[in-house]
Order: structure tokens, then C-alpha cells, then sequence
């Protein structure tokens, strides 16, 4: 694997977010992934399968507008990902953060709106039955198209992990730390409900699935709870809580 094969695709709506985020990556910045943002989609999946009609990258790293990858990430994915390829070449996608097969949180990210490292570090490859969305590493090789029929933007990461299990390939956490200057979900109803009820049926035969928010269920308890666990979230505005760079040198993710 080279350094060029990566690009990095995003889908926006705020562009002050992504300008004190994702474009102040040192990688995205110098152009060393080449950055494609897509605007107006009416989902994530139709955001991220136009983005990948429009790049031919080998690896496609797709990331929300919020995060930022620290100085070297490229450099350490593309190792990261050599080491993957040589144990496991069937894998078809890799993400930082995740839910094990056997229903352990597994990854390494900082998250801003709740001022600590999710995960720890020094963790091998590990497989996974979910992965946050945050950060997904597609091998595009696969012809991969992400559900166009999934609503909204929510559960895609589950659904294309529960995907590559289906197609006899394989999906992972590595360990490729980000800083996510995140704004918290206020609600799981609306959008979050009907991506849940979809994937829920699309996938009812592999029930439950434990992702990063609840489990994928017939059961409604579990949202219930992760439902009422959201009760005092309030809407923040687009006010980030952090400079991404000074969190992501606090951290330790790159020098000070």
C-alpha cells in the first residue's frame, strides 16, 4: 500500500465546523488525502456513494465534518492497514471506534462533548459487529455501495459492517486515534428512529446487534432506555467546545 491511495470524503452541513475540523488536518491540509465534501444529500448513504463516484482512491476515508486526524494519521493508517491486509486480507472495512463480537466497546477517539479518550490504546485489530460512524476506512476495491434505501444519517455503520459479514468478508477497529469535536445527538426519535426501524428489519435475522448508541432489537426497551438516557441533552449551537488542535496535542495524538 502507497500514502496516495487514501481520500478522504465528508458530507456537510456546517462549513465553519468542517473549516476548524476536518480541513485543519494536517493530511487533508498539505493534501496528502485528498479531501471530496458533498453538500444537500438527503442521506449519508447517497452522500457517501456520490462521493465515491467522484474518486478513484483505493482506500476511502470516510469522516464526519467534526473530526480531526492528527498530525502523521496517514502515515500510521497506511502501516496500520498493511499489517491488517497481510493477517486478514479479506477485510473490507475498518473503523476507530466499534462494538467487539462479543459486545465490548473496542477503539481509541477523544470526544469533545464529553472531555475524555473513549477507549484506550494498544489494542490489536479486533473484530467487530458495529462501528461508530465517525471514521470508516472502505477498501474500495469490493464495489462496496453503501444502501441507498437506509434513511437519514444514522446506522450506516452498522449497516455496512453487518454488510461485509454477509458478502464473506470481514470488518475491524484498529487503533487510529481522532479528536471528534462533536455536538452530542439530542434525540433518537425522528431520523435516528427511522434509520433504526430499516436496519432493524433489513437485518432481523442477525438480532440483536449491539451498536455504539443501543442495540439493534424487536425489543424496544434497550432504544427506550438509550431514549430516556437523552432526556436532559439540549440542541447546542454550531459553537464548537474545543480547538481541535490543542485537544488533539493535550491528548498526546501529535507533539505540543
Amino acid at each position: 500500500m502507497t500514502t496516495s491511495q487514501f481520500s478522504v470524503i465528508a458530507a456537510l452541513d456546517n462549513e465553519a465546523i468542517a473549516d476548524a475540523c476536518l480541513r485543519r488536518s494536517p493530511d487533508i491540509a498539505s493534501g496528502a488525502m485528498p479531501l471530496k465534501t458533498i453538500t444537500g444529500a438527503s442521506s449519508m448513504a447517497k452522500a457517501y456513494n456520490s462521493g465515491l463516484d467522484s474518486t478513484q482512491s483505493d482506500y476511502a476515508v470516510l469522516a464526519h465534518q467534526d473530526v480531526y486526524f492528527p498530525k502523521g494519521w496517514r502515515d500510521k493508517a497506511a502501516q496500520t492497514l498493511a499489517d491488517l491486509t497481510a493477517a486478514q486480507p479479506d477485510w473490507l472495512v475498518a473503523g476507530i471506534y466499534g462494538v467487539s463480537l462479543e459486545g465490548k466497546h473496542i477503539g481509541r477517539a477523544w470526544d469533545v462533548t464529553m472531555g475524555l479518550e473513549l477507549g484506550h490504546g494498544g489494542f490489536a485489530p479486533t473484530p467487530v459487529q458495529s462501528l461508530d460512524e465517525l471514521v470508516l476506512i472502505l477498501r474500495r476495491g469490493s464495489g462496496y455501495r453503501f444502501d441507498a434505501n437506509l434513511p437519514h444519517f444514522h446506522l450506516y455503520g452498522t449497516d455496512i459492517v453487518q454488510s461485509a459479514w454477509a458478502m464473506g468478508r470481514s470488518a475491524w477497529a484498529v487503533e487510529l486515534p481522532v479528536v471528534h469535536n462533536n455536538r452530542p445527538i439530542v434525540s433518537l426519535a425522528g431520523g435516528y428512529l427511522q434509520a433504526y426501524r430499516y436496519a432493524r428489519e433489513k437485518w432481523r435475522d442477525k438480532l440483536p446487534i449491539e451498536t455504539c448508541v443501543t442495540t439493534l432489537t424487536r425489543n424496544p426497551l434497550p432504544l427506550w432506555r438509550a431514549r430516556w438516557r437523552r432526556r436532559h441533552v439540549t440542541q447546542r449551537g454550531a459553537e464548537l467546545q474545543a480547538d481541535a488542535v490543542e485537544v488533539a496535542k493535550a491528548a498526546g495524538y501529535e507533539p505540543a
